[in-house]
């Protein structure tokens, strides 16, 4: 009979492996196969299946066609409830509020999660659809205006390994496009995107720094392109995106000022 240490021992290999499985999501795409799976992790397939079947019924994952799978948002929600993005969310969740007021635009709160966007926080008066749902969660950073922020002032010299991997971005930018594009960005202060995921789509964004200058998030606004006078995206969109910006950044150098002096 198996002793306690033995049982636990056991369980804890289970679970380093459903660690291992989960892991491959990272840098893979939004989905990805039991093959890529079996390869990455060097377990058998009959392995992989049970334990992808384990994390299903968790909720962890979710099945698609052709025996692929993603990430599931119950993943996401737990990430949203770390301490430094739960802070972040609620000191610009009042901003956010502000700035959709002011532009009547879909408001979005991003940060970096690897080679990703993630989207935290969404302000909208529009109805929902599975195309806005699948634009508004994690995304390649290139494929977004708020992606494309957090990669222009990201601290790599190299984004190459970021950007444009196979299977992982349909960006129609060609790589030296690309790099031009953040140079503008580092340059003007401000990301204007066309076509920003959905087609007709345009977005606005900026950077949310820390007291160090280092970019923790990112703030944006998006429109439907056909409903605006493009006069509008100097005169009002790109001052109050970064007022937004810098006001989130305020908010977040005070409170961390207030923790400091309370030590």
């Amino acid at each position: 009979m198996a002793t306690s240490s033995e049982r636990e021992g056991a369980k804890r290999s289970v679970l380093g492996r459903a660690f291992e499985i989960l892991d491959c999501f990272e840098g893979a795409g939004d989905e990805v196969s039991v093959a890529h799976i079996v390869e990455k992790t060097g377990l058998p397939p009959a392995t992989v299946h049970r334990l992808l079947s384990t994390l299903l019924r968790w909720g962890g994952v979710e099945r698609l066609a052709h025996g692929r799978y993603r990430l599931s948002d119950r993943v996401w929600r737990l990430g949203l409830g770390a301490p430094a993005v739960k802070r972040l969310h609620e000191i610009a969740q009042p901003i956010l509020v502000q700035l959709h007021v002011a532009t009547q635009g879909t408001v979005y709160l991003a940060v970096r999660d690897g080679g990703y966007g993630l989207f935290v926080d969404r302000i909208t008066r529009i109805k929902t659809t599975p195309e806005t749902m699948s634009a508004s969660r994690r995304l390649p950073l290139e494929q977004t205006g708020g992606g494309r922020v957090l990669l222009a002032f990201s601290p790599e010299a190299q984004y190459e390994r970021h950007v444009l991997n196979k299977g992982n971005t349909s960006a129609k930018k060609s790589h030296d496009d690309l790099m031009d594009i953040l140079d503008g960005i580092r340059r003007t202060g401000v990301a204007v995107t066309h076509d920003d995921v959905i087609p007709g789509r345009l977005s606005v964004a900026a950077p949310i720094f820390d007291s160090e200058k280092a970019v923790i998030a990112s703030v944006s606004v998006t429109f439907r392109e056909e409903k605006l006078n493009p006069r509008a995206i100097e005169t009002a969109l790109i001052p109050n995106v970064k007022k937004a910006a810098k006001a989130i950044a305020s908010e977040m150098a005070s409170l961390s000022l207030l923790e400091s002096d309370s030590r």
